[in-house]
């Protein structure tokens, strides 16, 4: 299994993530129409050119109109997105289908989200039901429902209008909660600044077009710029995960933004090069590495300490040192685990489908006899690492019932596999999210990566991708995937770094790497 497979599918999800993000913000600063009464009427019909860096991927079309059924009028946004990018020459598309119902003051009546990675769809779709939001989510014939607080936030529509009314004066700033389908279960603000009037070729037409600046709470490192007419059309929408990876949506006709592109190749742009090579990284027992920013950026780098992971900020940027992962047999215990602490570690969701048929027999086919929670946790290593026999790009990020039938898939398939036998077995489990050294780099890179921790009386993790975790491992955030808008926190948490970051050895120990650092 090389590199190129297991890691590169990262750096797709994280995009998709700064992408869809993108479209929300282009929806902020989007016109209104006058009114007029009918039955259907058509407020908005917008198509953009998406663009990442600099290479037309795809296109955006959304569309808003006034229904009126029954004598109730609703507001419906309806907006199509599809993008496609490559890696290492592998191309992956990827579309969102979103449709929201809102009512005349602007909150969510219903909506659906469909989000096509590859040959897979993750449907989520909600309807209001008092002070409740009954969410239904799930992929690839898995479904589950469960029931949250009713977002407060503004739809698009009133989103529009909130814009409209305050009008493209610089210095004009204000925040608003806002309705986001990525993060249904979760508050979150969008803060908007006009910034003043400014030159903005388009194609082959510069037009004087007002400048707005969106900041969602949610992403908070990744702002996004439109550029406006004074009737509030939207020429122009422009975001950046750093330096030289930037989105893009231009104004086009339906015939341009629908034009055969090009997809972006996204995974030697997001790799993290190193000072110096990295002999037998997978036998690495201890690594001390420097995190520094790359030349121009001036955000703040952070990676938490935690098991096996130690982080200190120093001058230069941020010195991370990890060690190897054992596991303490003093530590384990009989499954399954009977503690409270991790209970909600345990069960399914729409991630990890512990109950159906399939993971179940895995689990006994991994685990035999076994009830020695360390031993478990290598067996399942093990037992995923040789289940997923085809080890490639061709899905998303699939569910764990999804990738037991499929038997195929790159890091993300492996980790959630691996997290779900675990919670079959009555051990605890959660995915992580952070940055691999590489093989086959010339001078050496580290790339966004996917891995499980399993609770075995202590954290340990594993790597059924790469067969086993090393020192290489850099944990930058985890996930227990249990929350609706989960994937995608991960992952906004991780592109943060995007970009952003270089590296040097300080010190690794272990097979051939006895002189680095000396």
């Amino acid at each position: 299994m090389t590199w190129r497979v297991i890691e590169s599918r990262r750096a797709a999800l994280l995009w998709s993530t700064v992408l869809w993000s993108t479209v929300l913000w282009a929806c902020l600063a989007c016109p209104i129409a006058p009114c007029r009464a009918a039955e259907e009427e058509t407020l908005l019909d917008d198509w953009h050119c998406v663009y990442i860096m600099d290479k037309k991927v795809g296109y955006e079309h959304q569309r808003i109109a006034r229904r009126t059924e029954g004598g109730q009028t609703t507001i419906q946004t309806r907006s199509e997105t599809h993008v496609s990018i490559a890696r290492a020459g592998m191309g992956l598309e990827f579309g969102v289908e979103l449709t929201v119902d809102e009512d005349p003051e602007g909150r969510l009546i219903a909506f659906e989200r469909i989000m096509r990675q590859g040959a897979l769809a993750q449907v989520s779709e909600g309807i209001v039901e008092g002070d409740e939001l009954v969410l239904l989510s799930g992929q690839g014939g898995n479904a589950s429902t469960e029931r949250i607080p009713a977002p407060h936030g503004l739809c698009p529509w009133a989103l529009h209008r909130l814009t409209k009314e305050k009008g493209y004066e610089p210095g004009v700033t204000y925040t608003v909660e806002a309705f986001v389908p990525d993060f249904p279960g979760q508050k979150v603000e969008a803060t908007m600044t006009v910034v003043g009037e400014e030159a903005v070729q388009v194609f082959e037409v510069t037009k004087w077009l007002h400048r707005v600046d969106t900041r969602l709470s949610i992403l908070p490192a990744f702002p996004a710029s439109q550029w406006v007419d004074d009737g509030g059309t939207v020429w122009l929408t422009r975001a950046a995960a750093g330096p030289g990876l930037s989105i893009e949506m231009r104004k086009a006709t339906k015939e341009i933004a629908m034009a055969p592109g090009e997809p972006a190749e996204l995974l030697l742009t997001t790799l993290v090069h190193t000072d110096v090579p990295i002999a037998r990284p997978r036998e690495l027992e201890r690594l001390k590495i420097l995190l520094l920013p790359v030349e121009g950026v001036t955000t703040e780098l952070q990676v938490a300490s935690g098991p096996y992971q130690e982080a200190q900020k120093v001058a230069e940027g941020l010195m991370v040192t990890v060690t190897r992962a054992h596991g303490d047999p003093g530590e384990s215990y009989r499954l399954p685990y009977a503690g409270g602490e991790y209970a909600d570690l345990l069960g399914p969701n729409r991630w990890l489908e512990t109950e159906d048929p399939l993971i179940t027999q895995m689990t006994r086919e991994a685990l035999g006899e076994e009830t020695d929670a360390l031993s478990a946790a290598r067996l399942i290593e093990r037992y995923v690492h040789g289940a997923i026999t085809e080890k490639n790009l061709g899905f998303g990020m699939a569910t764990a019932a999804e990738t037991a039938k499929q038997k195929a898939g790159d890091c993300t398939e492996h980790a959630v596999l691996a997290a779900a036998l675990a919670r079959a077995a009555g051990m605890p489990s959660r995915v992580v999210a952070g940055i691999t050294y590489t093989d086959g780099v010339p001078g050496g890179a580290f790339a966004y990566h996917m891995w499980t921790e399993l609770y075995a009386g202590e954290w340990l993790p594993i790597d059924a991708a790469l067969g086993g975790h090393d020192a290489t491992h850099i944990v930058l955030a985890r996930s227990s995937l249990n929350g609706p808008g989960e994937p995608l926190e991960i992952a906004s948490a991780v592109v943060r770094f995007v970009g952003k970051v270089r590296a040097q050895i300080v010190e690794a120990s272990g097979p051939g790497n006895e002189a680095v650092g000396e």
